[in-house]
């Protein structure tokens, strides 16, 4: 039987998804919450584990691997710069001195 979505488990549906969308910097945003119903961290956190720690085969060959963790690192540091740019040094909580609770 071929694979379909439908008989797909969660694992081989991501690196499906990651596979198609590699040579385009893994996937919008909004491609995988609508397709996992997971944030693009979430994702590439758990694709990472996927490639790190595989409880079966993936299939893929070693240059393939390595390319979808470089995909994942870029992501995932891409996401935090995201997140400190956005940080205003009034309210961020993990500056020393300064409550998140600031009446502006």
């Amino acid at each position: 039987m071929p694979a379909t979505s439908k008989n797909m488990n969660e694992r081989d549906r991501m690196l499906d998804f990651a596979v198609r969308w590699m040579p385009y910097g893994g996937g919008e945003a909004e491609d995988i919450m609508v397709t996992f119903g997971m944030s693009p961290e979430t994702y590439f956190r758990r694709l990472e584990h996927v490639l790190t720690h595989p409880a079966q085969p993936t299939g893929l060959d070693a240059p393939s691997v390595q390319a979808l963790h470089r995909v994942c690192r870029h992501r995932l540091d891409s996401e935090v710069r995201r997140v400190e740019v956005g940080r205003s040094p009034l309210t961020d909580p993990f500056r020393p001195g300064v409550s998140p609770h600031v009446a502006r």
